[in-house]
């Protein structure tokens, strides 16, 4: 019986750690469109863009993971604009943890900047303003695969930014998201992010396409 049981063990746990290896969301590159909305003292500022993301695979447990988003708003008036830009650039590393048949839990750490650019143009005068802001981020992500076509998943994220000025340094993320596998390689995905950012707050949909391999 003890024996029996322990072949089991050895079994699930041979099963687990081939289904995070195979994983289809730990070896990936990705575009997405963003909606990207602030607040700041009452003030609401909505911005568009785009989001880049990338994984790959070390071994069946570890993994590399880099990300690269730029959004702006831009407002125009009689003798110019306005255009505002928010840059976030990281990179990080992993670790991959079966939790259940079908469900991983995924463990990363990153090292990351957002880069602000304000420019005003007025007439012939042109207005540069910009601000860099480096962070170390930790996530938390739980992914479950509910049918062989989707993958849902859940992330909290804690962010440490490395900025004087700042009174909190200390922001707080979570996001629910889904991706639909058309096929193994190719997913549609759909994601709502909301947390602090920078003394303010912000919520961010997220609706793209990813190549896993």
């Amino acid at each position: 019986m003890r024996f029996t049981l322990l072949v089991s063990a050895v079994a699930t746990a041979l099963s687990f750690s081939s289904v995070a290896g195979d994983w289809p969301g730990h070896r990936f590159v990705e575009a997405s469109f963003l909606s990207f909305e602030d607040k700041f003292e009452g003030d609401r500022n909505d911005f568009s863009g785009y989001g880049l993301k990338g994984s790959f695979l070390i071994n069946q447990h570890l993994f590399i993971a880099g990300q690269y988003s730029r959004v702006e708003d831009t407002v125009r008036f009689s003798d110019g604009y306005d255009n505002y830009r928010i840059y976030n650039r990281a990179i990080g590393l992993g670790v991959i943890t079966p939790v259940a048949p079908n469900t991983v839990l995924d463990l990363a750490g990153y090292f990351g900047n957002y880069r602000l650019e304000d420019k005003i143009v007025e007439g012939n005068v042109i207005f540069l303003d910009r601000d860099k802001y480096d962070y170390l981020k930790a996530e938390a992500t739980l992914r479950s695969m509910i049918t062989p076509q989707v993958e849902l998943y859940g992330r909290l994220g804690y962010e440490y930014l490395d900025e004087p000025r700042l009174v909190d340094k200390n922001q707080f993320t979570q996001a629910i998201g889904l991706h639909y596998f058309l096929s193994r390689n190719l997913s549609f995905l759909a994601e709502f992010e909301r947390g602090d950012f920078l003394g303010g707050s912000y919520t961010q949909g997220r609706l793209g396409a990813r190549f896993s391999f």
